[in-house]
């Protein structure tokens, strides 16, 4: 199971990675736009930065992202399919479902209307 406090096992990953390429603090903040002071809070594990600047700090050390989130292959579960109403059901079926599931009252008499239109043009 994942660590809830992502924070000081962050920051360990981060402190290697910058090390290991012989980079500053200072560089590795103005790379991905934080200030030198917030960086090192992130590098401390006082403070998780945002999913962009994550994905930035990726970029500039050249990590993946499990390996900067310390994920193992026991954290990673794949997400189950969803369930079709109907066995063998095309995706875009599937996709028209939910969204005539969300669609709001006058709408979805709209799409009834639509629908009956298609379904049966001989009746009008």
């Amino acid at each position: 199971m994942m660590d809830e406090t992502p924070q000081p096992q962050l920051g360990a990953v981060l402190r290697r990675a910058r090390m290991h390429l012989d980079l500053t603090q200072e560089q590795v903040a103005r790379a991905v736009g934080f200030a030198p002071e917030v960086y090192g809070r992130v590098e401390r594990g006082d403070m998780l930065p945002s999913v962009p600047k994550l994905w930035q700090l990726c970029v500039t050390l050249r990590l993946s992202a499990d390996v900067l989130l310390s994920l193992k292959p026991r954290d990673i579960t794949p997400l189950e399919k969803p369930a079709t109403d109907e066995p063998g059901e095309s995706p875009e079926v599937r996709r028209l479902t939910v969204l005539v599931r969300e669609l709001p009252p006058d709408r979805f008499r709209l799409f009834r209307i639509l629908l009956r239109a298609i379904t049966h043009p001989d009746e009008d």
